[in-house]
């Protein structure tokens, strides 16, 4: 069951580490509809997990339909390294099917110790990806390539190389999500991606910046994200830094607090929407190319 230690970032420059109470959804007593599975399965149907899966020794489980419900019911799918390249939930090309699979979404439990905890690819267009922990795993906690309108929220992404990855996609959204202590990036905006939102997230005490946004990104909308303590390896980075340089790129009333570097960085072009905030970042200027206020 899905028993970790989650972080909810606070108002100002407080970030707090909490203990959340087992969801209501790992409490419920019923075992009708639930299905038992074992690790590498295809899943090609609307499932509810009756077990954990422990030690997998490929991908956890493998989308193999489109229009389904994937609702691990507070269970836990373990791998067996963080090294192999091997996801939790996958459903992209490399799986036994051999395409992502459309409308699918992945819910309410936690993946651990694998390649890459979620990954969606190539066809996974309109996944939605809800109340999901993925922790210690070696690449991307959650990740999206190439795929249009993923949807990522209330999810947690800790002790990965990067927490959230989104690669070439189109419209996605991240919400309400935390990415944690991870060993490079919070989140990861990268490629031909364009459309996208990020909104309501906490990237806190990752070693890269808290969000990055490449140059070759279009169109990204950041918004009331908090970015603390982020930015610690040498050189120094940023809470958030953007590196897109279109007007439709939006950085509007976020907090960031106590990162290495700039609390936020933006190239010449994005639109400032206001309402930043930024204190007790290393540059003391705080931020550059934006204007924001302690």
């Amino acid at each position: 069951m899905l028993s970790k230690t989650l972080l909810a970032c606070g108002l100002g420059s407080i970030a707090l580490a909490c203990a959340l109470p087992t969801p209501t959804w790992a409490l419920d007593g019923s075992h009708k509809g639930e299905t038992n599975v074992v690790c590498g399965q295809v899943i090609t149907r609307s499932i509810k997990l009756a077990n954990d899966l422990h030690n997998c020794r490929g991908n956890g489980l493998e989308v193999g339909a489109s229009n389904i419900t994937i609702d691990l019911n507070g269970h836990t799918i373990d791998g067996f390294g963080a090294a192999l390249p091997f996801s939790g939930i996958d459903n992209t090309a490399e799986g036994l099917s051999r395409t992502g699979h459309s409308r699918v979404t992945i819910k309410n439990g936690t993946v651990t110790d694998f390649g890459g905890g979620i990954s969606l690819a190539n066809g996974a267009d309109r996944n939605l990806v809800q109340r999901i922990l993925a922790t210690a795993n070696g690449g991307a906690g959650i990740s999206a390539r190439n795929v249009d309108r993923p949807y990522i929220s209330d999810s947690a992404a800790i002790g990965a190389l990067v927490g959230f990855r989104l690669d070439s996609v189109t419209n996605a959204h991240i919400e309400r999500s935390t990415a944690l202590n991870n060993t490079g990036n919070g989140i990861l905006l990268t490629g031909a991606s364009r459309g996208t939102v990020l909104h309501r997230n906490s990237v806190v005490n990752n070693n890269g910046d808290g969000i990055l946004v490449t140059a070759a990104v279009t169109g990204t909308r950041i918004d009331n994200n908090d970015a603390n303590g982020n930015g610690t390896r040498t050189p120094r980075e940023d809470g958030i830094d953007v590196d897109a340089t279109d007007a439709a790129t939006v950085i509007r009333d976020n907090r960031a607090r106590n990162n290495g570097d700039y609390g936020i960085e933006a190239t010449p072009g994005v639109t400032d929407g206001g309402g930043n905030r930024a204190s007790g970042n290393g540059n003391s200027a705080q931020c550059l190319n934006i204007t924001c206020t302690p």
